[in-house]
C-alpha cells in the first residue's frame, strides 16, 4: 500500500475532497516552518530575532501533531506535519552549522546546499513505516513527454520544459543583475568556474526539489487536493528566497512561480526529471553571477 493509500482518498492527479478546516491548517501549519517569522523580524520589525524563535516554530508544529491525533479532520494530515516538523528542525541543524563556518558567499553558498542534506534526511525518515514508493515521492525520471494542462489546451512538456528553462533563467538573470550588480568583466572567471557550478547545481537542485516538493507533494494531493498542494510547496519555496538567491520580495515572486512551475512539472510527468534540469540549468546561471560579483 501506497502513501496515497495511506494518507488520503484522492489522487495526485485529480485530488481530494477536502475539509475547509484541512485546506486552512495545511495553509497555516506551513507558515511556521517556513521563513515567514524571520522576514517579519528583519523586514517589519528591523530586529535580529531570538534564537528561539525556531524551537517555538518546531513546538507549533509539535502541537499540531499531537492535535491530529484527537481531531479527526486533521489526522489525515499528520504525515504532512510530521514532515513539516522535519524540514524546520534539520534546517535549524543545518543554519547552527553555517553560522560556524567563516567563508566567503560563493563559498558559503557550495557548503549551505550540503548542509540541506540535513533535512532531506529527517525527510526522508519520516518516510518510513508509510507504505511510500520511489514513484510515490517522485524519485523517478518520469514521462518527459507527457502533457501539461494549459487554458489554450495541452501542450507536451518535451516542448514546455525546454521554453521555460530559457524563458525563467532570462528572468533571473535580469533580477540578478539588478540585486547582485555583478562585474561583467568577471565571467570570464565565471567560466573557469563552470565545473565546480555543474557540481553545485547538480546537488542542489536534487535536494532542493526533495526537500521543498517531493515529500510535501506525496503527503498533501491526497489531503487537500494537488491545487492546493501546489500553491502550499510553492509559497513554502518562495519564502525560504527572501534572504537567499533570487532574494527579497522580486526573489519571493520568482522563486514561488518556479517552484510552482516544478512541482506541476513532478505532478503531470510523474516523476522529477523536468524539475531537476530547469532548476539545475537555474543554479548554474545564480552560481555564475554569485562569481562575478565577489571578483
Amino acid at each position: 500500500m501506497s502513501v496515497m493509500a495511506l494518507e488520503g482518498s484522492g489522487s495526485m492527479e485529480g485530488g481530494s475532497l477536502a475539509t475547509r478546516g484541512q485546506v486552512a491548517i495545511a495553509w497555516l501549519a506551513m507558515l511556521p516552518a517556513s521563513s515567514a517569522g524571520l522576514i517579519l523580524y528583519r523586514v517589519v520589525l528591523n530586529r535580529e530575532p531570538s534564537v528561539w524563535l525556531g524551537f517555538a516554530g518546531v513546538g507549533i508544529l509539535a502541537v499540531l501533531l499531537l492535535l491530529a491525533n484527537v481531531i479527526d479532520c486533521w489526522r489525515p494530515l499528520r504525515g504532512y506535519f510530521l514532515a513539516l516538523i522535519a524540514f524546520a528542525a534539520g534546517g535549524m541543524i543545518a543554519d547552527h552549522v553555517a553560522a560556524t563556518m567563516e567563508i566567503g558567499r560563493v563559498a558559503r553558498m557550495f557548503a549551505n546546499t550540503f548542509l540541506d542534506l540535513i533535512p532531506c534526511a529527517l525527510l526522508a525518515l519520516t518516510l518510513i513505516g508509510s507504505g511510500a514508493t520511489r514513484r510515490d515521492v517522485f524519485l523517478a525520471k518520469g514521462d518527459m513527454a507527457a502533457p501539461s494542462r494549459m487554458p489554450w489546451g495541452s501542450v507536451s512538456w518535451r516542448w514546455l520544459g525546454p521554453v521555460l528553462t530559457l524563458a525563467m533563467a532570462g528572468g533571473l538573470a535580469i533580477q540578478l543583475t539588478l540585486t547582485l550588480r555583478p562585474d561583467f568583466h568577471m565571467f570570464g572567471r565565471a567560466v573557469l568556474a563552470l565545473p565546480l557550478a555543474v557540481a553545485f547545481s547538480v546537488v542542489n537542485a536534487v535536494q532542493e526539489e526533495f526537500r521543498f516538493r517531493a515529500v510535501f507533494l506525496a503527503r498533501l494531493s491526497p489531503v487537500v487536493g494537488t491545487g492546493h498542494a501546489l500553491l502550499v510547496t510553492s509559497l513554502l519555496f518562495g519564502l525560504e528566497h527572501w534572504f537567499g538567491h533570487p532574494s527579497g520580495a522580486s526573489g519571493v515572486v520568482l522563486a514561488g512561480f518556479a517552484g510552482y512551475v516544478w512541482a506541476r512539472s513532478m505532478v503531470e510527468t510523474r516523476g522529477s526529471a523536468w524539475a531537476w534540469l530547469i532548476h539545475g540549468f537555474q543554479d548554474i546561471v545564480i552560481f555564475s553571477f554569485l562569481v562575478a560579483a565577489n571578483g
